[in-house]
């Protein structure tokens, strides 16, 4: 009965330090990220707060246009709306302009690839200003 009892306080304590340690990955995204995104320009991501689900908060500026678009639930380019999420520590965002973000936490920045249909698939990395 002892060796059940320390066995499920250990596997709750493990449980609780991955949550944990989950929600500082996540939380880890939030800022303000600059760089350039090959073949759109100079862009700027302003993450200021993650939901309990991952959802993405803030918005996205690129300096083409003077465009910005914000988060929300559903993305939708005529009311300039982004779909971001945060799982399993890569951000993915589904972007107002097309195309999908996927972008994971490095160092002092994000780097991964934006991807719309077939014909743009290029690298990005934005750093932390």
């Amino acid at each position: 009965m002892e060796k059940a009892r320390r066995f499920l306080i250990a596997a709750l304590l493990a449980s609780l330090g991955s949550s944990v340690f989950a929600q500082q990955v996540e939380g880890s995204f939030v800022g303000t990220w600059k760089g350039d995104v090959p073949g759109i320009g100079e862009a700027t991501l302003v993450v200021t707060a993650l939901g309990s689900d991952g959802r993405v908060e803030g918005r996205m500026e690129f300096a083409l246009q003077g465009f910005v678009s914000t988060f929300a639930d559903t993305v939708d380019s005529g009311k300039r709306t982004n779909k971001g999420t945060v799982s399993d520590g890569t951000l993915t965002i589904e972007a107002a302009l097309g195309g999908r973000y996927v972008l994971r936490r490095t160092g002092d920045g994000l780097s991964g690839r934006y991807i719309r249909g077939t014909t743009l698939d290029v690298p990005v990395i934005l750093k932390k200003s």
